[in-house]
């Protein structure tokens, strides 16, 4: 076995040994109503959604309280009232934010490959770069704005900003991860008669008239959700360029701490905190506020993704 593998599910999405009494979460996950496939798959292996996730409105809140708030209702509709109602960000800042908007809608959603969200977003006024673009940026794609691609933002505003009723809303986990999906997801499919074995290393992948072969056993399909680097190995011989280019991304990891402050509150069970120089947008979760995890623990988690102050 792998050192680097466990007999257990959920990579990045599961819990690490409990230090004293906080139970640690590998980094606290944002879901948006718009991820209805998932919400879809969670309900299929028997979560209660409605309880597992705490449902807000969205809301780019800063320590100060101030920031974006979406109100409830049709999300279009929403969006443009809670801009106009942003009263802690300058009207021109607004105007240029719908005007932005505007144009995304009437283009389809559609941009150059190439063009990174800092791109997309050239015309947009510093202000509304750091309150919102590049904080959306980071919590969508987990890469900072002059990196991150264009087309992929607009693939996620589209669904949130302009989707059904909710798919705005800030989904915010009440329970630790592994209760969310893979553990559930472990028990459906061995209760629905599927043979599952973790920690395993597969070596060898081939292809032959009848599916493939996985260590000499034989499937009519196979999955790769692996680390690229993993699965380029795998695939090498079969597709050599999907290899070399899975091959060439780049890990990006993302830094969670937890603090501890007794008697402390926030103004919302997730924080914002805007970009700086040097610095990306990060995220604050009052894992107390948000129950299931922490109870009435004064615990919160505070995410950032790189790069990092080098100060």
């Amino acid at each position: 076995m792998s050192p680097f593998l466990r007999p257990h599910t959920g990579q990045g999405a599961r819990p690490h040994p409990p230090q004293g009494d906080l139970p640690l979460d590998n980094g606290q996950h944002i879901l948006i109503g718009a991820y209805s496939q998932t919400l879809a798959l969670m309900h299929t292996v028997g979560v209660d959604t409605s309880a597992a996730l705490h449902r807000m409105p969205l809301r780019l809140i800063d320590p100060s309280g101030k920031g974006l708030c979406l109100p409830s209702g049709p999300t279009t509709l929403a969006f443009l009232r809670g801009v106009i109602a942003w009263a802690d960000m300058p009207w021109r800042s607004r105007l240029s934010l719908m005007r932005l908007a505007l144009g995304w809608r009437l283009s389809g959603f559609r941009c150059a490959s190439e063009v990174s969200v800092a791109q997309l977003c050239r015309e947009a006024p510093p202000d509304l770069m750091q309150a919102l673009i590049e904080p959306l940026c980071v919590a969508a794609l987990n890469t900072d704005a002059a990196r991150a691609s264009g087309q992929v933002f607009l693939n996620v505003l589209r669904d949130a900003l302009f989707g059904p009723t909710g798919s705005a809303d800030l989904l915010l986990p009440r329970q630790p991860l592994s209760d969310l999906l893979p553990g559930r997801a472990w028990a459906w499919l061995q209760a629905h008669g599927a043979q599952l074995h973790a920690g395993h290393t597969v070596r060898q992948l081939k292809q032959d008239l009848d599916g493939w072969r996985v260590e000499g056993q034989s499937f009519d399909q196979v999955i790769l959700a692996t680390p690229a680097r993993e699965a380029s190995r795998l695939v090498g011989d079969l597709s050599p360029a999907w290899a070399a280019s899975a091959d060439s991304l780049q890990h990006e990891p993302i830094v969670t701490v937890w603090l501890r402050a007794q008697g402390a509150a926030w103004p919302c069970p997730m924080l914002s905190f805007p970009s700086q120089a040097g610095a990306p947008a990060q995220f604050g979760f009052d894992l107390g506020a948000l129950g299931g995890l922490l109870t009435s623990s004064p615990w919160w988690s505070v995410r950032q993704a790189p790069p990092w102050p080098t100060a």
